[in-house]
């Protein structure tokens, strides 16, 4: 899609793609102007090889059913060579049509209670 302006149509249609836009890559480029070692960063982001984000089950890092913060989790990550970058809630509270929620950056020192069914987001390489 190369008008940003057109977002709302991919957002009705409820697509799972994710679309580029000048605008994104013009900030990452403002970026690796004023700081040049970023380049790397964003190269291993968005190559064909390297880092990938995956949905894995909270179970692999924390102990289900006790109150857990966003640190335990980022431990849970480092420990296999991941980092976590947010969760998705499969049974979100007060949520009428049952669908799960993603959360991304949660607040680290926030207490949650992970249960069967939740995943945990993390950048990691398969």
């Amino acid at each position: 899609m190369l008008d940003d302006r057109n977002r709302r149509l991919a957002e009705v249609t409820r697509a799972d793609d994710f679309i580029v836009s000048d605008n994104l890559i013009s900030r990452m480029m403002a970026q690796i102007s004023e700081n040049a070692a970023l380049n790397e960063v964003y190269s291993g982001l968005f190559s064909s090889e390297g880092a990938e984000i995956y949905l894995r089950p909270a179970q692999w890092y924390v102990q289900l059913d006790t109150p857990t913060s966003f640190y335990t989790v980022l431990a849970g990550a480092a420990r296999r060579g991941e980092t976590a970058l947010g969760y998705r809630d499969a049974t979100p509270e007060g949520a009428s049509d049952g669908q799960a929620t993603i959360r991304l950056n949660p607040a680290k020192d926030e207490l949650r209670t992970y249960s069967d069914g939740d995943l945990i987001i993390v950048l990691a390489e398969d």
